[in-house]
């Protein structure tokens, strides 16, 4: 757990996800260009992982091959947040893709669904070449401990079905399912007490 990130260790972040989000649905719906989606997802993480260094928790692998963090599910991120990293101007050169993304998110409703006692996993993600090896159990583990030691829920939305089962075995439960017709994308969101 560490909270203390140089830009650049953002930036390095921000790359791994490029690769590990490319074919996540909600990026797929807003660009169908996959090169130029993975540049959209760098700038669009980079701007996420800026935002949430003060407020949000952030849980690493030893050998930085994949990243965790966990926010409060009734917290909402400011404007000014969001314009202290530079990269909000590339999001506006991708300003067709931002708004799909944007619209795709803009269902999600946390605050219904998720108390004030619980922590949302946004994101967790593991390097490519790394994927398959307990990255991501590994650290999802150590979010779950650390949470309960502090009597606090974890929640999370996938849009990715896929994901459901391997979420399930951490103990996480789907508490709602929504399909998105005009997107055509799933939303779950998922419990653990």
């Amino acid at each position: 757990m560490e909270n203390k990130i140089t830009r650049e260790t953002l930036k390095y972040y921000a790359r791994m996800a490029s690769e590990a989000y490319v074919n996540d649905p909600v990026y797929r719906f807003a660009c169908r260009n996959e090169k130029i989606r993975k540049r959209f997802i760098y700038h669009f993480i980079l701007l996420r992982l800026n935002s949430s260094i003060k407020k949000d928790i952030f849980y690493f692998d030893e050998e930085k091959r994949g990243l965790l963090i966990l926010r409060e599910a009734h917290y909402d991120y400011t404007m000014w947040q969001f314009l202290k990293c530079p990269n909000w101007v590339f999001l506006v050169l991708y300003w067709p893709i931002t708004l799909k993304t944007l619209l795709a998110y803009s269902h999600l409703d946390n605050k219904d669904i998720f108390d004030e006692n619980t922590y949302i996993v946004s994101p967790v993600f593991v390097s490519k070449e790394h994927q398959g090896k307990g990255i991501a159990t590994k650290l999802l583990n150590m979010g779950i401990e650390d949470m309960r030691s502090k009597g606090k829920k974890i929640g999370l939305e996938t849009q990715n079905p896929d994901n459901v089962a391997f979420y399930e075995r951490f103990g996480f439960k789907t508490v709602k399912h929504e399909f998105y017709k005009l997107e055509k994308i799933n939303n779950y969101y998922m419990l653990c007490e």
